[in-house]
């Protein structure tokens, strides 16, 4: 189970979306001379272009007229290239595993166990391969020994009991993975594919 930008994507595209919009609405009241209207209204302190003015003011042809015009929008080029990198490099779905955990110690002594979030991992899929029906299985631990995330990616045969399997799932190996790391987990995820061959008809996520 990988992330992806999702939260992310939502966030700028409301940000451009609300950007466009209120471009579009400055350019309907430039258009329809209310602009005028509502920066009087306002006591803003100047007037608006009219729409029997120039489409592009002579200040602002000075500014795009000047040597240094070409370096600036150059800049300004490459910056929205980079941005445009990054959003994109974000795509990329990640697994965002867990780093090395600190365990507590048992004997009440001042210290930590570290432990590879890997090495339980691996203790959960093999938990799991034994259960019935099942193929195959992958975990993936996120977050902090305190607060930790389990998810499992279970392949198993179309005879399998799913209710069965998930009751197992939650009472023995999310039991005893909890109790390794001495604290309940935050969430658990389960995806859940029936059948060998990654077929949409035969795949289920729970």
């Amino acid at each position: 189970m990988r992330d992806t930008a999702g939260r992310l994507n939502r966030t700028w595209l409301a940000i451009i979306g609300l950007l466009v919009l209120l471009l579009g609405v400055a350019g309907l009241l430039l258009a329809s001379g209310a602009a005028a209207t509502v920066t009087e209204s306002l006591n803003a302190g100047f007037t608006p272009t009219q729409p029997t003015d120039t489409a592009v003011p002579t200040g602002l042809r000075d500014v795009f007229a000047a040597d240094a015009a070409p370096l600036i929008l150059a800049v300004l080029a490459v910056l929205v290239g980079i941005l445009a990198l990054l959003w994109l490099l974000a795509q990329v779905p990640r697994r965002h595993g867990a780093r090395t955990f600190r365990l507590r110690t048992d004997d009440g002594a001042a210290g930590y166990t570290r432990c590879e979030p890997e090495v339980l991992a691996e203790a959960v899929e093999n938990h799991v391969q034994r259960l019935p029906g099942v193929t195959g299985a992958n975990a993936l631990l996120r977050g902090s020994a305190t607060e930790t995330d389990l998810n499992i990616n279970v392949r198993v045969d179309d005879r399998t009991d799913l209710q069965d399997l998930l009751h197992r799932i939650h009472t023995d190996v999310a039991a005893d993975l909890e109790t390794a790391l001495e604290t309940p987990l935050r969430k658990l995820a389960v995806l859940i594919t029936v059948g060998n061959r990654q077929r949409n008809d035969k795949t289920a996520v729970l």
